[in-house]
């Protein structure tokens, strides 16, 4: 059976609907938004959402809203007392809702809905993915072209990208694989604009107008709307100064920009000899420059696990070498060829390279990576705590 969620104030209502449709579906209840969104956040995507309209503070439009970004393959119903084809209009355009339910709401016409609303959104979960997968091989050209290019820069992607990663683990948002593929496109701005190649640094070719050069690139390819928005205002300060220079500011800056920009600013500082702890520190000083809720995120996963007071250097076979590890200096195949630099964390796509050429005798056959020591104090502010 399909997991639904109905929620409603009406703790008696709850409790009948869910005696109803319990031979139908496994039916999940939350008397309010805050406990819905938990359940969103939390749970395995459900098959449909049913909210009450009228609801203690945020009312049921707010929670199909939120619900869509959280769970958008979840099917979305509305179910309220009000008699009013406002509240009709703005639920459906608002909350993408597939049908308005009058309360009383008899069973079987509620479970004929909910039914259908699941069948058609299987539907557009099925295009969805079909389209998905065409962009998914889109990106991995692009990631290989750049692989091949400018090896430099790819090893700087998939740092960005693994940091992109664990920091979105943290935040808990819906959207990974967007957030990954920002971080692995970000630096196709060295390659996309004039004059970029005069940085020998990548993470240069991550500043300035740059990103935006990326951004111009990225808009081209269809469904990445979202990754080129986050990758032009990459270089917007949290205050609303620095570039693109037009009035977006705090929240409105997308979300994968404000957390990318950590991202890069923390590589700078590691590319600069200093450690992620003073790194960080040294961000959570610049006054308007980020978000604050992103960077006490950051924290919370980078402060220690790059500090080199907490890592040890070991020289380890080809074959021993794990997912998630960090290498410690460069890779050259024999043939002089530069295949990863220092700082790369290990992926399961570069542990099968990796593997292969170790085989074939193409790379050295010790290999010095950085493990995780035991983690130590620092001084660093935790937003929140």
């Amino acid at each position: 059976m399909e997991p639904i969620l109905i929620v409603d104030d009406d703790v008696d209502l709850l409790r009948a609907l869910s005696t109803g449709l319990e031979n139908s579906f496994r039916v999940n209840t939350a008397p309010n938004t805050e406990a819905a969104l938990a359940l969103l956040r939390h749970s395995p995507p459900f098959a449909a959402l049913i909210a009450d309209m009228r609801m203690p503070g945020a009312n049921g439009i707010d929670l199909l809203k939120q619900a869509r970004r959280i769970s958008p393959t979840t099917a979305r119903l509305m179910l309220t007392c009000a008699d009013d084809a406002a509240t009709a209009i703005e639920a459906i355009n608002e909350g993408n809702v597939f049908r308005f339910l009058k309360k009383p709401c008899p069973l079987p016409a509620l479970n004929q809905a909910i039914h259908a609303a699941i069948l058609q959104q299987k539907g557009v979960n099925d295009l969805l993915e079909a389209q998905l997968q065409t962009l998914r091989g889109a990106t991995d050209v692009l990631v290989k072209v750049i692989q091949m290019v400018a090896p430099e820069t790819h090893a700087l992607a998939e740092r960005l990208r693994q940091r992109m990663r664990d920091l979105a683990l943290e935040m808990m948002p819906s959207q990974l694989w967007e957030l990954e593929v920002t971080a692995l496109l970000a630096p196709l701005g060295r390659l996309a604009s004039p004059g970029a190649a005069d940085h020998a640094d990548p993470v240069d070719a991550l500043m300035g107008h740059f990103p935006q050069a990326a951004a111009a690139l990225l808009k081209q390819i269809p469904r990445l709307d979202a990754v080129a928005r986050a990758v032009g205002y990459l270089s917007k300060n949290f205050d609303g100064s620095g570039l693109p220079a037009d009035p977006l500011a705090g929240q409105d800056i997308p979300l994968g920009a404000r957390m990318l920009r950590i991202v890069r600013d923390l590589e700078a500082g590691l590319t600069e000899g200093l450690s992620a702890a003073h790194t960080l520190q040294r961000m959570q000083k610049a006054q308007g420059v980020y978000d604050p809720d992103v960077l006490a995120a950051a924290v919370c996963c980078f402060a220690e696990v790059d500090d080199p007071a907490h890592t040890q250097l070991v020289s380890i076979g080809f074959m021993e070498i794990t997912e998630g590890q960090i290498l410690a200096s460069d890779i050259p195949t024999s043939s002089g060829i530069l295949l990863l630099t220092e700082g790369c964390r290990v992926t399961e796509h570069l542990l099968r390279n990796i593997q292969r050429l170790g085989s074939a005798g193409q790379i050295p056959a010790k290999i010095p990576v950085r493990l995780q020591g035991p983690s130590g104090a620092h001084s660093l502010v935790k937003y929140g705590n």
